[in-house]
């Protein structure tokens, strides 16, 4: 068998197109034209090739191909059929060249081949290295039967069985394969993804009121601090701390564009992962039994290790610590004691105040109905 060759078309948002963009467009556009179906491979002989075009219908006037040429006749569609499926749903999973839209419908995410091309030829290897680990059978193809017209189209279903369809694939020039009884799809992949998209909204959705409850919280801390007017540097930094943990709110957790729910273990996590591991900024929710006290984390992971040049800690007493961190350990920055007011800026080790100076807080006034009352 000679190395397969793979193009991709479809009816893409500026009309239809092919890749690679050569003399195939009329010929696939026919693929798509004759198809009567949500899902079929149609099998298409030129000379001394055989076509295994994969045609999915998105809706009414979109449709998604993949095409696998070749110099022989495969035994088994079925498996294809589970090749083809797979590479569809991994499209739609990482949304390089298909997208789930605002109704959880299927939809290019490109306008053209050509800006996916890096992509495209990682699908293409994927696809050959899947079929060479099928080990699916192959037989050579027989010479062009004249006795039926190349006009002529036959439409068979899996279920009719490989040996049929092997037999027509040898006499014509043009053949339909098609899933009944499974266009529901027991292989129908990208059905699982929206599910698994909706997972995850609803799990998030729960962390949202536990993140707004946060933002509150933190808040009611500045509107404090403010009142008490305990100190311009203290209050400026506290302020700070509410805006990132805003912003990182809004982006990461409320409006997300990707979100990721991950539970390691040690706490449960929001935010990008890479190699099954936080990596990223992202948001790090302790239980309430937490052997150190913690509370939450918000700040950049680096191989699942919290490691920011800003990063925030709260604990579940009211402490917290805000600053540079390290391989999960504090190096410099700023460490507030809720039990006292005070705090101590410098360097730390073993997330123990090392190099630096604290602060105590005393009270210098009350506000009354917003009028200073001296003691």
């Amino acid at each position: 068998m000679m190395k397969p060759l793979i193009y991709f078309f479809g009816t893409l948002p500026n009309g239809f197109s092919t890749y690679p963009q050569d003399h195939t467009k009329d010929f696939f556009s026919d693929f798509v034209s004759k198809s009567k179906n949500n899902v079929q491979i149609v099998l298409r002989r030129k000379d001394n090739l055989l076509h295994y075009g994969y045609v999915r219908r998105m809706s009414n006037k979109k449709y998604f191909g993949v095409c696998l040429c070749v110099d022989c006749i495969f035994n088994d569609v079925s498996r294809l059929f589970k090749i083809f499926d797979e590479i569809y749903a991994s499209m739609i999973k990482k949304g390089d060249i298909l997208k789930l839209n605002n109704e959880n419908c299927v939809d290019w995410a490109l306008t053209n081949f050509v800006s996916e091309h890096v992509a495209i030829a990682e699908y293409s290897k994927q696809i050959i290295d899947a079929i060479n680990l099928s080990d699916i059978k192959v037989q050579p193809l027989p010479p062009v039967n004249f006795a039926i017209s190349i006009n002529d189209n036959l439409e068979l279903s899996l279920e009719d069985g490989q040996s049929k369809i092997i037999d027509a694939a040898k006499r014509y020039t043009n053949l339909y394969i098609v899933k009944k009884e499974s266009e529901i799809e027991r292989v129908n992949s990208f059905h699982s993804v929206i599910n698994r998209k909706d997972s995850e909204i609803k799990a998030l959705k729960n962390s949202i009121q536990e993140a707004k409850k946060i933002n509150s919280e933190l808040n009611n801390k500045l509107i404090k601090a403010k009142a008490k007017q305990k100190n311009i540097t203290w209050v400026a930094v506290l302020g700070i701390i509410v805006i990132i943990f805003g912003f990182v709110l809004w982006n990461k957790v409320l409006f997300p564009s990707e979100v990721t729910h991950y539970e390691t273990g040690e706490f449960v996590y929001y935010g990008p992962l890479e190699d099954g591991k936080p990596n990223g900024v992202g948001v790090a929710i302790y239980p309430t039994n937490d052997k150190d006290g913690r509370k939450y984390y918000i700040g950049n992971f680096k191989k699942g290790e919290r490691q920011d040049s800003a990063a925030i800690l709260f604990y579940q007493d009211g402490d917290y610590y805000y600053g540079q961190m390290t391989g999960d350990k504090w190096v410099k920055g700023m460490l507030y004691m809720n039990s006292d007011n005070s705090h101590f800026v410098g360097t730390f080790q073993d997330n123990n105040p090392y190099t630096g100076n604290w602060y105590d807080h005393k009270k210098l006034y009350r506000l009354s109905e917003g009028e200073k009352v001296y003691w």
